[in-house]
């Protein structure tokens, strides 16, 4: 197949440090190459120089990387001027890019495999070129963008099942569930005595509540991640006090594995309905049992009383904390190699696009 896959205008594929949905855009475009597919990935600055030694994986560079919507303004506020939404129309001029792209490579590629968010743009585009065009769903669903594929029988990917309870009559292709590369997220066997939260600091991800958890549990805290909203990041500081609640802002490769492997829970206290949860199968591969609430996708990801505990409320995370040296590591690890490596996400894709 010849596939045009759209990366990521906010941030370059693979991305310098957090960045989940570009990875999942890395691994695809490497891995359906390696299966002999032609890539032609559309991507932020930063990108091809990642893929030099890619053979059947052309890279177009459109503006960008420089786009961080935040979640307490409608877009992060730029110094340089007062509008406040400068970053969004930016945004705007980058998919135009990415859409001009689409009409001047019309005849090097058959198949639109969408990562970026801003996907209705692309519907239309896509039919006038007369290409299929399949979004892979990073975010969730709402009304008014579910009307919109329902109207065009767009083919949509989600990235697990509990993204369809809302909206069960779209014309879904697959479920592919994010993968994670078990080479680099290694196996640890002997962890360290704290919780552990990975993740963008924002109300959504709920960091206050894992604050309580640790307090209540009587255990050390690290929270790690960058800061998309700042005004709930001020609350948090009153009890970040460096010494049982910890924060160690955003953190390279290397930084981020240790705490993985040596933590000797991660806790996912989500307030909202998450798509996937990448970093629940990035513990879980080093070893690490996970400790979520039971929202969105987490009771796909984790197997209660087996690589973690799906519980309700902060009381039941307390409970499940205490009791969490009774999970074994190992089984952490096999679920991740049974269900979520990057070789299973990229057999799915495969099939789903073949399918056609």
């Amino acid at each position: 197949m010849r596939i045009a896959i759209l990366g990521s205008v906010a941030l370059p594929i693979p991305p310098p440090a957090q960045g989940g949905t570009e990875w999942i855009a890395y691994h695809q475009a490497k891995g359906l190459a390696e299966k002999g597919h032609d890539i032609l990935l559309i991507a932020a600055k930063g990108t091809a120089k990642h893929f030099t030694e890619q053979k059947t994986i052309r890279v177009l560079e459109i503006g960008g990387g420089d786009v961080v919507v935040g979640s307490n303004r409608s877009i992060r506020y730029d110094p340089a001027t007062t509008e406040a939404s400068r970053f969004l129309r930016k945004e705007i001029v980058y998919l135009s890019q990415v859409m001009q792209v689409l009409i001047d490579q019309k005849g090097s590629y058959d198949i639109i495999l969408n990562n970026m968010r801003g996907e209705a743009v692309f519907i239309q585009i896509a039919q006038m070129l007369q290409k299929p065009f399949i979004n892979v769903m990073h975010l969730n669903l709402f009304v008014e963008l579910a009307d919109l594929f329902r109207q065009h029988k767009t083919h949509v990917i989600t990235i697990s099942n509990a993204q369809r309870k809302d909206f069960p009559d779209l014309s879904y292709l697959a479920t592919v569930y994010n993968g994670v590369d078990t080479t680099q997220f290694s196996f640890n066997a002997a962890p360290n005595e704290y919780l552990l939260m990975m993740g963008t600091i924002g109300r959504h991800k709920n960091q206050k509540e894992a604050i309580t958890v640790a307090k209540e549990a009587g255990m050390k805290l690290i929270l790690a991640g960058k800061v998309r909203d700042q005004d709930y990041f001020e609350e948090l500081k009153k009890d970040i006090d460096g010494e049982q609640i910890q924060y160690f802002g955003e953190l390279s490769f290397d930084q981020k594995l240790k705490l993985y492997q040596e933590a000797k829970a991660f806790i996912f206290p989500i307030a909202w309905e998450e798509p996937f949860g990448l970093v629940m199968i990035e513990a879980m591969s080093c070893g690490t049992p996970v400790v979520a609430y039971n929202k969105g996708a987490v009771s796909e990801v984790v197997i209660d009383g087996l690589t973690g505990y799906v519980v309700d409320n902060h009381i039941q995370m307390v409970e499940a904390i205490k009791k969490v040296t009774t999970i074994k590591r190992e089984d952490c690890r096999k679920q991740v190699e049974d269900n979520f490596t990057i070789e299973h996400m990229i057999a799915a894709y495969e099939k789903a696009l073949v399918s056609l």
